[in-house]
């Protein structure tokens, strides 16, 4: 069968989700654009028992819909029909290779829940480590001009040109990381390790807060901090939000060896 999608055809797909030892499956039609959370929640308004999963703003703001999709973390907010009928990795940076698909041609699509997670029930976690290693107190918030442009343009004709290149002076913005856990699940690193999320809050504490440089740099250099990582680069191919929390690792290591 080919693997090439239609724009409008519906999709045949097996959900397979994880549900304690074993797992809850449905057969569904999806249209492409269709997302995961679209079809989990058409099928639990229509009566079937879906095992719990989380949810809260369908377009991939909060970070709470994260799973296991197809071995891959992803938003199911914004994993589509299409895209799981098209090849894709089946690991964090790995090479596409084509659906899996049942004797009757539907794609079959599994759903885990994240790793180093609590599992509260089917595939809806407690995303406690992803929290655990975020210095108290941090900001979540970034000067806008955060990306180095100058905040008002030396002529105002450029501002009409590019309207989204100039900010007054004094706006701000949150971060980008939207604590969603797929990195934390994503990274192979076994033993102790506060993980990618809070490496990258540090990290953008010390880059934001001189007065917390000293603190910042002790807990990149303490045993659990920067030095376990192994540059697998698995956090930084499944963010949705284009963090790269494996830029933020190495940054960390940089100011660890001008202080050495």
């Amino acid at each position: 069968m080919s693997d090439t999608v239609s724009a409008s055809a519906a999709i045949p797909l097996r959900l397979r989700i994880r549900d304690g030892d074993g797992y809850a499956e449905f057969r569904v039609e999806a249209e492409p654009h269709r997302t995961v959370l679209d079809l989990l929640e058409r099928l639990r308004s229509g009566g079937s028992a879906v095992p719990a999963y989380r949810h809260s703003c369908h377009h991939g703001s909060c970070g709470t819909c994260g799973a296991v999709i197809d071995g891959v973390e992803a938003l199911m907010c914004l994993t589509r029909a299409a895209d799981l009928a098209a090849p894709r990795p089946r690991l964090p940076g790995g090479p596409a290779v084509p659906p899996e698909r049942d004797e009757a041609g539907a794609v079959i699509v599994t759903l885990e829940p994240l790793s180093k997670m609590t599992v509260v029930s089917g595939i809806a976690v407690v995303p406690g480590p992803v929290f655990a290693g975020i210095p108290k107190g941090a900001s979540y918030l970034r000067p806008a001009s955060a990306d180095g442009r100058a905040s008002l343009p030396p002529d105002p004709a450029e501002a009409v040109a590019d309207p989204g290149a100039w900010r007054p002076d004094g706006r701000v913005r949150f971060e980008a990381c939207i604590e969603c856990g797929l990195c934390v699940s994503a990274c192979p690193v076994a033993v102790p390790f506060i993980g990618p999320a809070a490496l990258a809050a540090v990290n953008r504490e010390r880059e934001k807060r001189p007065e917390q440089v000293s603190a910042m740099v002790a807990i990149a250099a303490a045993p659990d901090g920067v030095g376990p990582c192994g540059r697998h680069l698995a956090c930084s191919r499944v963010c949705p939000q284009a963090v790269f929390p494996g830029k933020h690792i190495q940054l960390l290591r940089n100011a660890l060896a001008s202080l050495a």
